[in-house]
């Protein structure tokens, strides 16, 4: 089969499926936002397909398409580290210029056992807890963030919680 006949295939399959794709991508991923690339990539690989003639029902083999590449970008995401940035974190905790010394002190010291329980946490657990804690996210957006279901946000945020319990000294670590 010539480019130009993949071409004009997969062009003809984009404009009879292409909203029942996007629907279908929207409904089974957690960001929406990446419906559009995933949809690209979708009709990426009808273009390598060699021989479209042998496809009898190209709807299904859209979607099987699809779901290929949903089930991929899911893997890939679920492997990618969790990033967040201790120090916006931390700058939300930071004094005033006008606060006195001790104030200043005080919240040194408990950035400074922020970062250690931080360092103690499997990444994702600490990431939960810092946009719970200091982001103010909740549990759905921390799972929307995460790329987990509600769920596991909430056994994140129980693990952070205990962790946090448990390593306690006579001072808090977070307020």
């Amino acid at each position: 089969m010539s480019n130009l006949d993949k071409k004009s295939f997969v062009a003809s399959i984009a404009a009879r499926y292409r909203r029942r794709l996007h629907r279908f991508l929207s409904v089974r991923l957690r960001n929406v936002h990446d419906v559009p690339d995933l949809a690209q990539e979708v009709f990426l690989r009808l273009l390598r397909v060699e021989r479209h003639d042998a496809i009898r029902n190209p709807e299904a083999y859209l979607f099987t398409v699809a779901s290929h590449v949903i089930q991929q970008h899911t893997l890939r995401k679920s492997t990618d580290p969790v990033l967040v940035d201790i120090v916006d974190a931390v700058a939300e905790l930071t004094t005033e210029a006008n606060e006195d010394l001790s104030s200043k002190a005080d919240n040194v010291q408990r950035i400074e056992q922020l970062e250690q329980l931080l360092a103690q946490l499997p990444p994702r657990v600490g990431a939960a807890l810092v946009m719970h804690r200091v982001g103010g996210y909740t549990v759905q957006e921390i799972a929307d963030q995460l790329g987990v279901a509600r769920e596991t946000a909430k056994k994140y945020l129980a693990r952070a919680a205990r962790h946090c319990r448990d390593s306690r000294t006579d001072q808090p670590v977070l307020k």
